[in-house]
């Protein structure tokens, strides 16, 4: 026998044995396992992936928290030093006043 012969004769024997009664029991159970196991791999990347948006959005949450408390904080500053700047403008024009009225009063 030739070699391409014996090849071909090899070739022949695979394909008979896949598709062998006992190879199409075995293949359709193993092609279920191999896409049940696909399916679960995608699954568990969805979950992750779900995972780290869920994460990332608690964490931008709590960043978009700590900008708006800092604003607030900022905000009081101000309005508590324009009081206090009104404060002493007012003490300062009374002063003023008080002044001018002691001195006409003289």
């Amino acid at each position: 026998m030739h070699a391409r012969t014996h090849s071909l004769l090899s070739v022949e024997r695979i394909l008979d044995r896949l598709w062998s009664v006992e190879a199409t029991k075995t293949v359709p159970a193993r092609l279920s396992v191999f896409v049940q196991t696909c399916f679960k791999q995608m699954s568990d990347k969805s979950h992750d992936m779900s995972y780290h948006a869920g994460e990332t959005k608690g964490k931008m949450e709590a960043k978009k928290d700590q900008m708006v408390d800092k604003a607030c904080d900022t905000a009081q500053s101000a309005k508590e030093s324009c009081q206090e700047a009104g404060q002493q403008m007012k003490a300062k024009a009374q002063g003023a006043a008080d002044a001018v009225k002691d001195a006409m009063n003289k």
